[in-house]
């Protein structure tokens, strides 16, 4: 149903290739954890509740609790889509941060349009070693992945691929410019 890097596959162009995926750190995940396990343990106390209410034929309290057992579920499934579904992706041409689950909202740049990359970091984030990533673009282009796990080793490694593709660009231009030398020789 749901596919890695679905957006991000779905609008490549026919040269475009995957770089650098971001992933998040474990820490990201920690808060996952602690929401599915508190509201588990609520919504199954509930749906308990609710049961014992049912066969003790009190309709009304068995009904709202099992809504209630619903909706405690539903949050954390939420969450957990949300936490699969973002994409944070370096391809050969563009720098994408892909997030949301019915609607989506995305950020993108250009590797040419890429002016800086840089790391924010809190004092939990270098003991634990996660961070975000701030790449800034011509005019007001900005995307920001969020608690990345490494991110000076992430950093390094986008920096790798936007070297890589603006040497390729540069080689294709280079190309360019002597087979239109040398057409204008003919």
């Amino acid at each position: 149903m749901f596919s890695k890097n679905g957006y991000v596959n779905g609008t490549m162009t026919k040269d475009e290739q995957i770089k650098v995926e971001a992933k998040y750190h474990w820490i990201r995940w920690l808060w996952f954890y602690f929401i599915f396990a508190t509201l588990g343990i609520a919504a199954m106390a509930a749906f308990s509740v609710a049961f014992t209410s049912y066969l003790e034929k009190q309709m009304d309290l068995a009904i709202a609790l099992v809504i209630m057992g619903c909706l405690l579920g539903i949050y954390p499934f939420i969450l957990y889509l949300s936490l699969h579904l973002t994409e944070m992706v370096c391809t050969n041409k563009r720098v994408v941060y892909k997030t949301g689950i019915i609607s989506m909202k995305t950020e993108e740049i250009k590797i040419e349009r890429i002016e800086s990359i840089q790391i924010k970091q809190s004092f939990w984030g270098r003991v634990f070693g996660y961070g975000n990533i701030l790449f800034s673009g011509t005019g007001s282009a900005k995307v920001e992945f969020y608690d990345v796990d490494n991110p000076l080793q992430m950093k390094a490694r986008i920096e790798e691929a936007v070297d890589e593709s603006n040497r390729e660009r540069e080689s294709d231009f280079g190309n360019k410019n002597t087979d239109d030398e040398d057409e204008k020789k003919l």
